[in-house]
């Protein structure tokens, strides 16, 4: 396959998964901001969702100070909606549909009249509307186009590369985006002095944000502790949204699609990093010999930032990729 063709997939499938997890987050924040916050809800629920998302550079570029008045609907505009954010939900459906478009020869019919559906739909949409009708509402729309797109994804294409370069996407950006959010949470949790219900309601808050709450009391019960959730996103083998079970998967798809030995190797020691990285962190704290760090969870976000790095070196640097 050309390389320009699977850097395409690649980002469409990344595209995709970022609009869905950027739904779920602002969703469940926006609704649990009372019980998050309480009296100090308008002084820091709004940064917190930016700063979740990765985008207070260009917040404050646009708004100024991100402490200094900062509203919902403000937020809300930015991280949906705002054409020069490039993280927001609409340019990443936009990319989506773009990419796509470009490779309608390659992937089934179905997948680009979802993806296009998607787009009219939310081009159609504002902030205003999305406030009259109930946000949430909207992004559970949102979340179940993107749910959409990759059951499309998994049941009308060929296990061939196309499906491979997408899916290596997907998962690429669940690692990257289960990270971020850890990071923001335990940063949040350091931060303010909060009481013991504050940090369940914050850890509560945290597993939902990737779909996570119910698979957690499943194996946890009541016992919810930001320490068992950080295991739980961490080193689950088995929930989908969790950094083991996404490292699992991509490397899964890499070898499908086939690498030159050095290439492989380059990226197989990008995922051991991860990993190894994880047991150092997860097992002192569950033994209760150590707590939490947050340089321990950023140098996790950036390993997964340079497993995004390898992943483009390894497969979009040629004219061709694959076996």
């Amino acid at each position: 396959m050309m390389n320009r063709f699977a850097e395409l997939l690649y980002w469409a499938g990344r595209y995709v998964e970022r609009a869905g997890n950027h739904a779920r987050l602002i969703d469940i924040n926006y609704h649990m901001r009372h019980e998050l916050y309480g009296q100090r809800e308008r002084e820091y629920v709004w940064e917190r969702l930016v700063e979740s998302t990765g985008g207070v550079a260009r917040f404050e570029e646009l708004y100024s100070n991100i402490n200094a008045g900062t509203n919902e609907l403000t937020v809300i505009h930015f991280l949906t909606f705002e054409r020069s954010n490039i993280n927001s939900i609409f340019n990443c459906v936009q990319q989506a549909r773009n990419n796509i478009r470009t490779l309608r020869q390659l992937v089934p019919a179905e997948l680009w009249e979802v993806i296009n559906a998607f787009y009219l739909w939310l081009k159609d949409q504002n902030v205003s509307q999305v406030m009259l009708q109930a946000p949430h509402l909207f992004y559970q729309r949102v979340r179940e186009w993107a749910t959409l797109f990759s059951g499309t994804v998994d049941a009308a294409m060929v296990r061939e590369q196309e499906w491979d370069f997408i899916q290596t996407g997907k998962f690429v950006e669940r690692v990257d985006n289960t990270l971020r959010i850890v990071n923001s949470v335990h940063q949040q949790i350091r931060r303010e002095s909060d009481s013991e219900s504050e940090h369940y309601n914050r850890t509560a808050a945290l597993l939902k944000s990737v779909g996570g709450f119910e698979a957690f009391r499943r194996q946890y019960a009541v016992n919810i502790t930001f320490d068992n959730a950080l295991a739980f996103m961490l080193q689950s083998s088995s929930f989908p949204h969790s950094v083991q079970y996404s490292l699992d998967a991509l490397v899964s798809h890499i070898n499908q699609i086939g690498l030159p030995n050095r290439d492989f190797e380059a990226l197989d020691e990008r995922v051991s990093d991860m990993v190894d990285a994880m047991k150092s962190i997860v097992g002192p704290i569950r033994s209760g010999h150590a707590r939490l760090e947050t340089a321990a969870l950023e140098h996790l976000v950036y390993l997964s930032n340079q497993l995004g790095c390898a992943v483009s070196a390894a497969f979009f640097q040629n004219m061709y990729v694959g076996a």
